[in-house]
C-alpha cells in the first residue's frame, strides 16, 4: 500500500468528493478548519493507494514535538469495505508513522450513545483486529462520547501519557472558548 501526503487541493477535493459521502455533516469539519490546521503543520491528510488506485483516506492531526498523533477522520472507499482494505491501512498507518510517533490514537463513539450501537461496536472489532488496544480513556466531545483505542506505531505509550498528548493535540485543533466545557477526556 502506497501512502501520499496530499496538498491543499487534493485534500479539497477528497473532502468534497468523498468526505461529504462517507460522514455526517455534523462530524465534518469545514475544509477552511482542515485548511488552516494544515497550514499552521499541525495535520496530516494522507491517501493511500493500491495498484495507483485510491482505496482508502485517513487524515491526522499531528503535533511537531508530539510522539502521539490522533486519526481523525479514516475511511475506505465503499466498494472496498469488508475486503481486509482497511485493516491494511491501519497496519500501513502504523508503518509509516512508526520513525516519528508512538502511538496513533484513534477515537469511537462509545455504543451505549452511539446512534447505532451495533455499528459502533463493528467499528471498535474492526480497530482491535487492526492491532489497537483499548485505553482506559473515554471522552465528551461536543457532547459525543467516545472510547479511546491506541494504535502502536513505533512503541507504545503508557495511557497517562497519551490522555495528556490527547488534550494537547485538541488544544491546538479547539481553540478557546470552544475547547472549555466541549472537550472532556477521563482516565488513563
Amino acid at each position: 500500500m502506497q501512502i501520499r501526503l496530499l496538498n491543499e487541493t487534493e485534500a479539497e477535493t477528497i473532502h468534497r468528493e468523498q468526505m461529504t459521502r462517507d460522514f455526517p455533516e455534523a462530524e465534518l469539519k469545514p475544509f477552511s478548519a482542515v485548511r488552516g490546521l494544515m497550514r499552521r503543520g499541525l495535520y496530516e491528510p494522507l491517501a493511500l493507494y493500491e495498484d495507483g488506485h485510491l482505496v482508502c483516506y485517513a487524515w491526522q492531526t499531528v503535533l511537531p514535538d508530539c510522539d502521539t498523533a490522533l486519526l481523525d477522520y479514516f475511511a475506505v472507499l465503499p466498494e472496498l469495505r469488508g475486503k481486509g482494505t482497511g485493516t491494511r491501512a491501519l497496519r500501513a498507518l502504523a508503518g509509516y508513522y512508526a520513525p516519528r510517533r508512538r502511538t496513533l490514537l484513534i477515537e469511537c463513539e462509545h455504543p451505549a450513545e452511539a446512534p447505532d450501537p451495533a455499528e459502533a461496536k463493528r467499528r471498535i472489532g474492526f480497530y482491535l483486529r487492526a492491532g489497537a488496544r483499548a485505553t482506559a480513556m473515554e471522552g465528551r466531545v461536543f457532547g459525543v462520547r467516545y472510547q479511546i483505542y491506541a494504535l502502536p506505531c513505533g512503541g507504545d505509550e503508557r495511557d497517562d501519557v497519551l490522555r495528556r498528548d490527547l488534550e494537547t493535540l485538541y488544544r491546538a485543533m479547539v481553540p478557546e472558548p470552544y475547547y472549555r466545557g466541549n472537550v472532556i477526556f477521563y482516565g488513563g
